[in-house]
């Protein structure tokens, strides 16, 4: 099976000791390319240098908005060096996370409109993280004219009418691994309505291990139960479905095509 991971942090600590192992079983599943994501301009550049080691492997730019309290959007920008190297295929994650994070919303703003900035700057598309933060997340988005650089609503968690906006706008619907959970009645009816062509998965690993791994280190070999989920959903075999989902990776991450 094909498959690929939109969305992981396997450069992150928790893979330390072990990643070689992760990798490996990854390959045995089928997974072909995943996307290592930084969250502040240290962890970015790790994620490249992770990128860098092998095929298949790319990495994005970008500070989490969790971190608005100690960066800038000075900080942002001091990105953009990085994104010369064709390893680097999109901006972000960026957005808000009024989850975790509510008190520095207005530096969480900030943050976000320079990441537009840079992706404008780069040609890259965006990576958009909205945690409790719908209508903020859109609003900006109108506001800085930003559905035109494209880009990826990573773990949504909107409902079908707001998956129905934003791939009318351009934008992708990334699938995590909560889509295997009971509680995802909500998740599993936004992608009954989403066009397949504009469907990813992703694990966000070491976070949302799908049912059976619940409550476990997530890992890119554990994809193929999301995509097992998302293919019983929309009613097609499970390998055309990870045949679509790997052909948007790369329809939407256009730079991933030639960088390998």
């Amino acid at each position: 099976m094909n498959l690929v991971d939109s969305h992981n942090h396997l450069h992150f600590n928790d893979f330390r000791q072990d990643r070689s192992k992760v990798m490996d079983r990854a390959r045995q599943a089928g997974v072909k390319a995943m996307l290592l994501v930084g969250i502040d301009p240290d962890d970015t550049r790790r994620a490249l240098a992770t990128a860098e080691t092998g095929d298949g492997l790319f990495a994005s730019v970008g500070i989490h908005p969790q971190m608005a309290g100690v960066f800038s959007s000075e900080d942002v920008l001091a990105l953009e060096p990085l994104t010369q190297n064709d390893k680097i295929v999109a901006v972000g994650e960026t957005g808000f996370d009024l989850y975790r994070t509510p008190d520095t919303e207005n530096r969480q703003k900030e943050l976000f409109r320079a990441h537009v900035e840079l992706a404008r700057t780069c040609s890259l598309p965006l990576i958009i993280h909205d945690r409790d933060a719908h209508r903020h997340t859109l609003d900006l988005l109108d506001e800085e004219n930003a559905w035109s650089l494209g880009g990826v609503f990573h773990c949504f968690s909107g409902d079908a009418d707001m998956a129905e906006y934003i791939v009318g706008k351009g934008f992708f619907l990334s699938v995590p691994g909560v889509l295997t959970y009971k509680n995802a009645a909500v998740l599993r009816d936004a992608v009954k309505v989403c066009p397949l062509e504009a469907l990813l998965v992703e694990t966000d690993a070491p976070y949302l291990a799908p049912v059976p791994y619940r409550g476990k280190r997530n890992e890119p070999s554990f994809l193929i139960e999301t995509i097992r989920e998302l293919a019983a959903i929309r009613k097609i075999d499970a390998e055309r479905m990870a045949e679509i989902t790997t052909e948007n990776f790369f329809r939407l991450f256009t730079r991933a095509n030639r960088s390998g």
